[in-house]
């Protein structure tokens, strides 16, 4: 499930963050990349250990997991920390697969979803591809727009030609392990929260119940 998720940050929020990323100090994208997804990276990453980038992941995490939308659709266990990006133009990030555990002992992490948001700027190109079964999806960076997909996906970033992309991004662990169950969860919150198709996401939890228990 691809879901784009608005209102992780208002604009005041936004502003914030990149007041502070711009304090930030920044280093090759690469460094932070296994040797095959190095080779079609090009872009720079804030220096996580630097104040400016631990404040502002501490902003983006505690609205993360305050945002009802974002809580209902993953369901967390646990957060990676928000990691920032800058692409200028003519950078971007080639097909490449996610890690499936991050960190180390009791810190490490099984990547179900991955995340990105958005934090602005004027830009052309530079849009998250994620493929999937059905081909492939393309979301145009939109400052406020987070996305929401799994981990378990091929996806690039395309080659930014004007501009400069600045975007948030992480991962999640969820509570609920299987795609297929989570999503049924979430159509269900959403009848529950009185969605205008409240009816039609009943019905299709349940057609997606039976799906899970019928024996022919």
């Amino acid at each position: 499930m691809l879901l784009p998720i608005g209102g992780i940050l208002d604009a005041a929020g936004l502003a914030r963050l990149r007041d502070l990323l711009a304090r930030a100090s920044w280093q090759d994208g690469r460094g932070t990349a296994g040797e095959r997804a190095a080779a079609v990276k090009s872009n720079l990453q804030a220096d996580p250990a630097h104040a400016a980038t631990r404040a502002a992941a501490a902003e983006l995490e505690a609205a993360l997991r305050g945002h009802p939308v974002f809580a209902a659709a993953a369901m967390p266990l646990r957060l990676t920390r928000p990691l920032f990006s800058r692409t200028p133009a003519g950078g971007g990030y080639g097909r490449h697969v996610d890690n499936a555990l991050m960190g180390e002992g009791p810190a490490a992490i099984r990547t179900d979803l991955a995340w990105t948001l958005f934090l602005g700027g004027e830009v052309t190109g530079g849009a998250l591809v994620i493929e999937d079964a059905g081909g492939e999806r393309a979301v145009a960076p939109e400052a406020g727009l987070l996305v929401l997909y799994p981990a378990s996906s091929l996806h690039r970033v395309e080659p930014v030609q004007t501009g400069e992309r600045l975007a948030a991004f992480g991962w999640v662990q969820s509570r609920v392990r299987d795609p297929a169950r989570r999503a049924l969860l979430f159509d269900l919150h959403l009848a529950e929260t009185g969605t205008a198709d409240a009816a039609l996401r009943v019905q299709l939890a349940r057609a997606n119940l039976l799906r899970m228990w019928a024996e022919g």
